[in-house]
């Protein structure tokens, strides 16, 4: 039994020294392969390239202007003369109150108004004829004035009309609803342009400068515009920079009052040399890179500029050389390489 036991282990022993033996050559094999044939590596060929570095957030947009058309007088509405979708004129009805409406009081003023209309077209033709002073006249002219802006004021109460022109966006009533004073009844929207507001940290606004290139991004549309305010103070509410941007939406295909993806360019470089992080390493001396120099990899210490997910590399590479992007792990300065492929 003990004899069984001893072989076994002698000729485990055998296999394990085998093993180990295979390995040691095989790993001999390939640092003799690499030193004869060269690392296998995959090289950028450099070329200028756009880089561009932005800030991203997501905003509120909604149209350049604005408004809300609010009952003045509080009762039923009669007529609702426009949809969701329309497009109106300043000054446009688009509801109306019953004239019978008793906060209107509508029966009232007119008749005030007619009385005193006809009173100044006598007073007009005895001021004609000689018959009245032009003092008289005046002083019936100014009461015909008042009671034409009295009646002015109560068509306005019974009649909302469109505080500015633009797209109907939202309708809250309907006809025979019953509303108050004051209550919203509709909102008026010119989008031909969207405006939106960021907040922007003390670090990110040192970044943002008026007139700078934005996008804003909804519902896979996209629309371009700029910076058009940035703000000199901190909100303390918000805790940041309140910064105002405009955006181009002349075929309104981009909603008001959505949230959109607002991104802001603060850097660009038309002719940037960039290679990715990863490809960018560092020691004692400062951030270097392999290039490809007559078959052997050439560390090569580099100047960083921006970041953008890449460096834009400012000093250390020019047009057309060939820098190391994959088989960093095996190279070393003045190692023999070869290469395989070309990447990016």
């Amino acid at each position: 039994m003990k004899l069984k036991l001893m072989i076994l282990i002698v000729i485990a022993t055998m296999l394990v020294l085998g093993c180990a033996r295979q390995e040691e050559a095989e790993s001999k094999n390939m640092e003799q392969i690499y030193k004869e044939e060269g690392i296998p590596v995959e090289v950028q060929v450099m070329q200028p390239e756009t880089f561009i570095k932005e800030l991203s957030f997501n905003a509120n947009l909604s149209g350049i202007r604005q408004s809300a058309a609010a009952a003045m007088i509080g009762g039923r509405i009669e007529k609702v003369n426009v949809k969701v979708g329309d497009y109106v004129a300043k000054d446009q009805v688009m509801f109306e109150f019953p004239e019978d409406a008793p906060a209107g009081q509508l029966v009232q003023t007119k008749s005030a108004f007619e009385m005193v209309e006809a009173t100044f077209a006598r007073m007009q033709n005895l001021y004609a004829k000689g018959g009245i002073s032009k003092q008289d006249l005046e002083g019936v002219e100014t009461q015909y004035k008042v009671a034409e802006a009295n009646l002015d004021a109560v068509m306005q109460m019974l009649k909302v009309r469109a505080p500015i022109e633009g797209y109907v966006i939202s309708i809250n009533v309907r006809e025979t609803d019953g509303v108050h004073a004051e209550d919203v009844l509709a909102f008026v929207s010119q989008t031909n342009k969207m405006k939106a507001r960021i907040w922007a940290t003390e670090k990110e606004v040192c970044q943002i400068k008026k007139g700078k290139k934005a996008t804003a991004t909804w519902n896979n549309t996209t629309l371009t515009g700029e910076v058009t305010e940035v703000a000199i103070a901190m909100d303390r509410g918000h805790n940041a920079f309140a910064v105002n941007l405009e955006f181009n939406n002349t075929n309104n295909l981009c909603k008001s009052n959505v949230i959109g993806e607002i991104s802001i360019q603060t850097y660009k470089n038309n002719n940037a040399f960039i290679i990715a992080r990863s490809n960018v390493k560092n020691d004692v001396n400062g951030d270097f890179i392999y290039k490809v120099e007559s078959e052997k990899a050439a560390k090569t210490y580099v100047d960083i500029g921006q970041e953008n997910g890449g460096f834009e590399i400012l000093n250390g590479i020019s047009e057309n050389e060939e820098v190391i992007v994959k088989g960093l792990n095996l190279v070393y300065d003045g190692a023999k390489v070869k290469i395989v492929a070309n990447g990016h």
